[in-house]
């Protein structure tokens, strides 16, 4: 009976021992699954994040772009996924800056800037003013 208690005193004690700690993803990983939960797997292309995590610059592939849309339907829907995506890493990261660039292919279609005072866009020329 004895040699049992132990061996149940040994179980318990030996589940309690620290899981080893486990690493915290770079900031870049960060940012990047942050976008990448709002515009699907395997969208951003780039990320960097300055040293002291108060700026990072992200790149993108258009998610919601379509040849078929009229221009200022494509600046609603990439205006949208802009907001959408760098509100999520502003959010959790909490930097200072996120200036973005969204891709069509090799082409830069929008690049903007977001901040805890705003968020401005700027649109390629096929999308006209």
């Amino acid at each position: 009976m004895l040699w049992v208690v132990l061996l149940l005193a040994a179980v318990v004690l030996a589940g309690t021992t620290e899981a080893p700690a486990q690493e915290t993803p770079r900031p870049e990983v960060i940012a990047k699954n942050l976008a990448q939960n709002v515009l699907g797997e395997g969208t951003v292309r780039a990320v960097r994040v300055s040293r002291d995590r108060r700026e990072i610059d992200i790149a993108w592939d258009a998610v919601l772009y379509r040849s078929t849309h009229t221009p200022a339907h494509n600046r609603e829907q990439l205006r949208g996924e802009a907001e959408l995506a760098t509100g999520s890493i502003m959010g959790v990261m909490r930097p200072q800056v996120i200036r973005f660039t969204i891709l069509l292919d090799a082409r830069a279609i929008a690049r903007g800037e977001r901040t805890w005072e705003g968020f401005t866009i700027t649109y390629g020329q096929e999308f006209g003013k």
